[in-house]
C-alpha cells in the first residue's frame, strides 16, 4: 500500500466511525482527523506529480 492510499484509507476509516459514535465532540475530532489525513495523501500526491514533471523536464 503506498503512502497516499494510506492516508486516504484511514481518512475513509476515520469519517466511517465518525458517523457511528454519539458524542458529538469526539465525531467532529474523527471529521477532522479525516480531513488531515486526506491532505496529508494530497500533499504527497502533488509533490510526487512535481517530481515528475521536473524530471520529464529535464
Amino acid at each position: 500500500m503506498s503512502d497516499t492510499q494510506h492516508y486516504r484509507f484511514q481518512s475513509e476509516q476515520a469519517r466511517r466511525l465518525a458517523y457511528q459514535v454519539v458524542d458529538a465532540d469526539v465525531r467532529e475530532k474523527l471529521l477532522e482527523m479525516a480531513e488531515e489525513y486526506g491532505r496529508y495523501a494530497d500533499l504527497i500526491e502533488t509533490k510526487a506529480a512535481e517530481r515528475m514533471a521536473e524530471a520529464a523536464a529535464r
